[in-house]
């Protein structure tokens, strides 16, 4: 194995130090007690090139450590003059994950940085090493913390040419531009009610999955996706198309699996099981997981008409190119634009369910009928114009009338995450996405009452192939003569805007890289993954790039 030639060398034998201890830690064994790395006893490097080179052989050998450390890593794109220093990572703390992608920007290259300013933790207006031995001294020896903005957002007031060309973690979250002073009152309301734990006593139960909605709706921050330890599972009994939950409705609300149940409540407060064929008389059990779904500027879909979804639908492919979208409805005739299966047609039936089957929060309607809400997946027997009720001993409704609005009117008005720079290898990642057919699902914008909506979706379902297919069937799609009136092999177009803020990616979060997920495209996106498949590394390189820059 050959050595690793840094950009610039250390002997700083304090940096060296915290360096070795840290490997240490990670890799108990890697190192020897004269500092000098196992796997590289016989390379004439600096002792820091020695190191880096350690951390490329420990790569091919104990992945799994690594990758739980970079998993931390999101980029992200906002604001060009407010940012945290330290945080290049953009998940909104300083850590060892921060000093890790630092060092890989030094000395192996290849990090994609929006925001150098954040990288200049001495604030001396250049990024060096300097900068990391700053960093990695107050971790670890109680140095003194770097220069402001650092552990909340702010402006760089030391002028330099570093420049933040875009920084997620400030500005996610945020309204949309233009709102009248009482709505911006109610979204600043709805956006702190996210962060509400509840407890039994409010209503929580008796069956739940999270206390509140940040736990689901978090990554890279509120109104977000979430990481893949908080998917949940649909688990439905009977065949695609007649689906229903595993237990008694009046228990259990939908085919939404809850995790736990109130202590000493119903079923003696122990965690729900999925139960097998045998105990349900026979009928088929489906299994399926979900991934929160990013919520960052989907209330423009609301504004998006009918007429705009339908006019790019090809349910029975007539123009012969393999792909068929088609609309789906919410059983009642109303075209859906949220869920990964389009189920639902307006935001706040897909939040009244989510209260339901996510904590046991029991709402009454806000606007219902009159918003055209879905009644796909809120409560068996539910319409729009209904409460929803529970058996946990706490009044129903569980959060008021007034709080549901104000969570609604955050949904709708979270703004989607600014696009990042579109440079020279954007550009041409862009050429390439065109000339894959990316383009006929994922498409760029569409056209809406407020202007176009650059959300890269069409909102249509299209068959991903039988290795993404869940078996789940939600909604009533568009009739088509070559597919079944089922979604179970359908999902709707995931729109690519903020794509690389919302990893893990796919419907189950089973992609950890954008690449990973394009290349599990089967079905209608099956000659998309295999023109990218033959693309040069370079080439696919460009890809990712444009499709970070949306």
């Amino acid at each position: 194995m050959g050595c690793v030639s840094p950009r610039s060398a250390t002997n700083d034998p304090q940096f060296c130090q915290v360096m070795m201890t840290f490997v240490e830690f990670e890799w108990p064994g890697m190192v020897s007690s004269s500092g000098s790395s196992t796997a590289t006893t016989n390379c004439n490097c600096s002792k820091f090139g020695r190191l880096m080179a350690l951390r490329r052989w420990t790569m091919t050998r104990f992945p799994i450590s690594l990758i739980l450390l970079l998993m931390l890593c999101l980029a992200g794109t906002s604001d060009a003059r407010d940012f945290q220093r330290g945080d290049v990572n953009e998940d909104g703390e300083f850590n060892i994950a921060d000093g890790i992608q630092m060092l890989e920007y030094m000395f192996v290259g290849g990090t994609v940085v929006y925001c150098k300013s954040a990288y200049d933790l001495d604030d001396d207006g250049s990024i060096d090493l300097a900068d990391a031995i700053y960093g990695f001294i107050y971790l670890f020896q109680n140095g003194a913390p770097p220069d402001a903005p650092f552990g909340f957002c702010g402006e760089d007031l030391t002028p330099d040419s570093l420049g933040c060309e875009s920084y997620a973690t400030c500005t996610i979250g945020d309204a949309m531009q233009g709102l009248d002073q009482a709505t911006f009152d109610s979204f600043l309301r709805g956006r702190d009610l996210m962060f509400k734990e509840f407890t039994a006593e409010e209503g929580l139960g008796p069956y739940y999955n999270a206390t509140s909605c940040v736990a689901c709706h978090s990554t890279p921050g509120v109104g977000g996706s979430s990481p893949i330890y908080r998917n949940f599972f649909f688990a439905a009994v009977g065949p695609p198309g007649s689906q229903g939950p595993i237990w008694d409705p009046n228990d259990v609300p939908s085919i939404v699996m809850p995790s736990y149940t109130i202590p000493g409540g119903v079923n003696g407060g122990g965690r729900p099981s999925i139960p097998d064929s045998s105990q349900v008389g026979g009928l088929q059990v489906t299994v399926a997981q979900r991934n929160a779904p990013p919520g960052f500027g989907v209330g423009l879909f609301e504004l998006i008409s009918d007429v705009e979804i339908t006019s790019n639908s090809d349910p029975d492919d007539a123009d012969g190119d393999g792909i068929s979208g088609r609309y789906n409805t919410d059983g009642m005739g109303h075209i859906g634009r949220f869920g990964f299966k389009a189920q639902a047609n307006f935001l706040e039936a897909f939040l009244r369910g989510a209260y339901n089957n996510q904590m046991g929060i029991t709402t009454d309607p806000f606007q219902g009928s009159d918003g055209l809400v879905s009644a796909a997946m809120m409560q068996i027997g539910a319409g729009p114009d209904d409460p929803t009720s529970d058996m946990d001993g706490v009044a129903d409704p569980e959060i008021s009338v007034e709080d549901l609005g104000d969570v609604v009117i955050f949904s709708k008005f979270v703004a989607p995450t600014p696009r990042g720079t579109m440079g020279s290898e954007e550009m041409l990642g862009e050429t390439f996405f065109f000339q894959m057919s990316c383009n006929k699902c994922h498409i760029p914008d569409m056209q809406s009452s407020v202007g176009p909506v650059n959300a890269y979706t069409d909102l249509l379902l299209h068959d991903m192939g039988p290795e993404l297919a869940d078996g789940i069937s939600q909604g009533m799609p568009q009739f088509s003569t070559i597919s079944p009136l089922l979604t179970s092999n359908e999902f709707r177009t995931q729109p690519l805007w903020g794509v690389r803020h919302h990893g893990p990616w796919l419907h189950d979060g089973r992609a950890d890289s954008i690449s990973d997920a394009i290349l599990m495209h089967g079905g209608e996106g099956q000659a998309s993954r295999d023109a990218f498949d033959l693309l040069s590394p370079s080439e696919q390189e460009a890809v990712i790039r444009f499709l970070e820059a949306l």
